[in-house]
């Protein structure tokens, strides 16, 4: 009798970890022709580049702003 326990929990192991392994195998198949599909839409439709927030000389500002802010937190 044990045996044939044994043998019954044997094949729904295998039977369940090749389902898990089948549903892997799809979802990475979808995933790379999503992927793909994704490629081909950015050829006729590109995403838009964001603009640089600051510029040389406003970085200067920015770097004094902070130095002064560090010096004003030392001295606290």
């Amino acid at each position: 009798m044990s045996e044939s326990l044994l043998g019954q929990s044997f094949s729904i192991t295998v039977i369940g970890m090749s389902v898990v392994f089948v549903f892997l195998l799809i979802l990475v198949a979808l995933m790379n022709g999503m992927s793909l599909f994704i490629q081909a839409i950015e050829k006729y439709f590109p995403q838009a580049t964001p603009k640089a927030i600051a510029t040389a000389s406003n970085d200067n500002t920015l770097v004094a702003i902070a130095i002064a802010a560090a010096k004003r937190f030392q001295t606290k």
